[in-house]
């Protein structure tokens, strides 16, 4: 397991190594889609980080805070390193990769929108108004897994 900063780090070198860019929303929602398909098709989690119910669907607070200095702005891709610099295993780069390549059309409004829908895990924790609510993995993991038909 890594933690998040590794997953998002390799996310980005993914969509580096195809010319794409993704703005800090595209890689909260990336990261957190690809820790629950990781959940509910391999049975383990990417990363132990905190996930968070926010206003406007799950965040990964690690990630938010790394890359809100770029606002909604794509985050440059020579501020990311070398796109064959990944520091996870080579499995979890193919499941990352193919996550990826999964979700790369959408942009990060429609990314959203796919993480806080009704009866997604977000909604099942969100109270408007309070902040830090913590968004348990094994609810994450079930979504997925009722996703994925393993259930």
């Amino acid at each position: 397991m890594y933690d998040v900063l590794y997953v998002a780090d390799a996310i980005l070198k993914i969509a580096k190594a195809q010319e794409k860019s993704l703005t800090p929303m595209q890689l909260v929602k990336l990261t957190y889609i690809a820790d629950g398909w990781s959940m509910a098709l391999r049975g383990k989690p990417l990363f132990n980080n905190r996930i968070e119910a926010w206003k406007y669907g799950p965040v990964i607070p690690d990630i938010y805070h790394a890359t809100k200095v770029f606002g909604r702005n794509p985050i440059p891709l020579d501020v990311i390193g070398d796109a064959n610099d990944i520091d996870v295993t080579p499995d979890d780069r193919e499941f990352l990769e193919a996550v990826y390549n999964q979700y790369k059309g959408l942009d990060g409004v429609a990314l959203s929108y796919r993480t806080h829908k009704a009866g997604t895990p977000w909604t099942k924790v969100y109270v408007p108004g309070v902040s830090h609510i913590e968004i348990p993995k094994e609810l994450i993991a079930q979504h997925y897994r009722e996703l994925a038909g393993n259930d």
